[in-house]
């Protein structure tokens, strides 16, 4: 009868396990856990990080990386040449935010 110990076991393991669930911690944590929100704030691409292939020049698809200044990119390009240099750059970004 080979039945009997194992019923007896499932029997047993049945009656054990609700006090060990019932004996787990319910306290919070001592600190709560890091953040995983990622961070949403928009970053200010600095105009080397928008010349991608360091000609010194921003090009229309250069500038995609920001959508702001793609919107604007013709404002922003004040001699027309189709890129912006450096100094259009600079000037669309006065006192650290962007103003295209």
């Amino acid at each position: 009868m080979r039945i009997r110990p194992a019923l007896y076991l499932l029997a047993l393991s049945t009656v054990l396990t609700p006090p060990l669930a019932l004996a787990q911690r319910t306290e919070p944590p001592a600190s709560p856990p890091p953040s995983t929100t990622p961070d949403m704030t928009p970053k200010t691409m600095s105009f080397g990080d928008m010349d991608v292939n360091a000609d010194g020049k921003v090009s229309k698809d250069e500038a995609a990386l920001d959508a702001k200044l793609t919107s604007q990119f013709a404002k922003v390009d004040r001699d027309g040449d189709g890129q912006l240099s450096e100094t259009e750059f600079a000037a669309s970004q006065q006192g650290g935010a962007t103003q295209y």
